[in-house]
């Protein structure tokens, strides 16, 4: 007996898979207490939070996230905003931090180093679990890290950003004080460039004190990869220093900064 299939069934597209939910956990310090949020992501979709968080030493700032997550390649590319502050208007610090980087599930990656801020992303960490990684790159993920020092108007400020390439970063370390407000800004893109250099777009000012004028600065030059390079103004002193997470050689002392 032959047995008639409905050609529907037959050509039936095959279901998509749902796409994956994760966890990401983020964590921002300002040297005296530690304020962690934690936010699912749908791979592909942007998610948001705003609202209070509240450290172990009792203070409660706002915190602002967006955060989306998406395949790149074998990898997975996580853009994201952070906002930790006293709110609205609040007197005292602040910062800001716009980037982009790559990072697996069970990775726990210190992003951002800037003044007396630590920020802090950590993927499908498991309570009590040991992170795959707490270092500032893991093999297969192609991060790299800018520290820029910069020294003006009276004060200094060393910044370590981990990032990807090609990608636009901007890190605000802000201070209001009095009503008025001071601090720290950094606007970088790095990309591939000619002989195995490293071209640098940057922005930057920096100002803590009523005392002095903020300066600001702005250009784009080229950087040898896991060589510090110095820059100067008339008022300013500033210098780069890009790494690729390579093995240390004997270049520029021998030496690496600390994870």
């Amino acid at each position: 007996r032959t047995v008639l299939i409905s050609s529907a069934l037959l050509f039936q597209p095959a279901r998509a898979a749902e796409p994956a939910v994760h966890s990401l956990a983020v964590r921002i310090s300002d040297g005296r207490g530690a304020y962690t949020q934690t936010l699912q992501l749908t791979e592909g979709n942007q998610a948001h939070f705003t609202g209070p968080v509240t450290a172990a030493n009792g203070v409660t700032r706002q915190i602002i996230i967006n955060a989306l997550l998406a395949h790149d390649g074998d990898a997975l590319d996580l853009q994201y905003q952070l906002e930790l502050s006293g709110g609205q208007k609040a007197e005292g610090r602040s910062v800001q931090v716009q980037s982009e980087v790559h990072i697996g599930p069970g990775d726990e990656i210190t992003v951002v180093r800037c003044g007396p801020w630590t920020v802090t992303l950590g993927l499908d960490a498991k309570p009590g679990a040991k992170p795959r990684s707490a270092a500032w790159t893991i093999p297969g993920l192609p991060n790299y890290r800018l520290t820029a020092n910069m020294r003006a108007a009276g004060s200094k400020e060393q910044c370590v950003l981990i990032g990807r390439a090609a990608s636009q970063s901007n890190i605000m370390d802000g201070l209001r004080q009095r009503g008025k407000k001071y601090g720290y800004i950094l606007n970088t893109l790095f990309a591939p460039g000619d002989g195995g250099k490293f071209s640098l777009q940057y922005q930057t000012e920096l100002g803590f004190s009523s005392a002095a004028k903020t300066v600001q600065t702005q250009n784009e030059v080229m950087l040898t990869l896991n060589k510090r390079q110095a820059f100067s103004g008339q008022d300013y002193a500033l210098d780069f220093l890009l790494e690729d997470g390579a093995p240390a050689k004997k270049a520029d002392g021998g030496k690496k900064g600390k994870p």
